[in-house]
């Protein structure tokens, strides 16, 4: 029965669950069935074909959730210091190049940054995007920006959506940017709205868009992202679904585009036309197509 539910649920998500795997599927289904009071895996599958909302609760015990603010600050300082004074410097030229044609494209859908993160877990990831961008655009509320954050879980979307964290979730967190975009209370701290008004939470089924649905919110035409975040979730799809998640990542890059991945996901597994960029001293690639007059939706 372990196998029909593993089963299941790659058809649903893409998401594998074979080999040592297997196991921890296996406990963490145990540890359900003990709070609905079910006997056997039987009874559990019986119980989900039969019950419409027990579905988001098997997909919220797939995926462990470990993560933090900052997390890879080798990132974080790229981004800030290198990527975003570059995509600074490209669009204040395409403005400039649009003064002179004949029907000039309005700055405001030039000053746009579309960001995914995918896999984002309870919001740290972008929440940290936000912040570092707030703090490295010379003129943040120049640009039109929009970091879309998505998650197959269901209840790491409510937390994230909520922006509330206890201090023992806040390491990472710079002192400078808790007191500039946190509300500290006695236990914790909340997003201030500035940060959240940036990210667009959503539920996200990366297998769904492996296989042509597009991005929550987004049209089918969508151009694709500036910059993506796809750290710590290749890991939980099979050899042959990494490469479709590669191709589909690639595909949703702008050109020009820079897409961000974990500390054990270098794409030299897989192929892809991306470049590494390698003067950032950790695992950042490019699209390196040349931007002719792409534009984010």
């Amino acid at each position: 029965m372990i196998d029909t539910i593993a089963q299941y649920i790659y058809n649903r998500s893409m998401l594998s669950f074979t080999g040592h795997k297997k196991a921890v599927l296996r406990q963490r289904l145990e540890e359900r069935m003990t709070s609905l009071e079910l006997p056997n895996l039987a009874a559990y599958w019986d119980y989900m074909r039969q019950n419409s909302h027990e579905e988001p609760m098997l997909f919220d015990l797939l995926t462990t959730n470990e993560t933090f603010f900052f997390r890879n600050g080798k990132q974080f300082d790229y981004l800030r210091q290198t990527i975003v004074p570059f995509i600074e410097e490209e669009r204040g030229r395409e403005v400039i190049r649009s003064w002179g044609q004949e029907r000039p494209v309005s700055s405001q859908s030039i000053m746009k940054l579309r960001i995914l993160c995918a896999g984002c877990s309870t919001g740290e990831e972008p929440y940290s995007v936000a912040m570092t961008l707030l703090d490295a655009l010379r003129y943040p509320k120049a640009w039109d920006i929009e970091i879309l954050a998505g998650d197959i879980s269901e209840s790491c979307i409510t937390f994230a959506a909520a922006g509330y964290y206890e201090n023992t979730r806040l390491k990472g967190m710079p002192h400078s940017c808790a007191g500039k975009y946190m509300r500290r209370t006695a236990d914790g701290a909340t997003v201030q709205d500035e940060v959240k008004r940036l990210v667009r939470f959503c539920r996200l089924n990366l297998g769904n868009i492996i296989n042509g649905e597009p991005f929550p919110g987004f049209p089918p035409d969508f151009a694709g992202f500036d910059i993506i975040f796809c750290r710590n979730v290749m890991i939980y799809f099979s050899v042959e679904a990494q490469q479709q998640l590669v191709d589909t990542l690639s595909r949703s890059l702008l050109p020009g585009g820079f897409l961000f991945t974990g500390d054990a996901e270098p794409l030299h597994l897989y192929d892809h036309k991306l470049e590494a960029v390698r003067e950032a001293g950790c695992l950042i690639y490019r699209n390196a197509e040349t931007r002719k007059d792409v534009l984010s939706v």
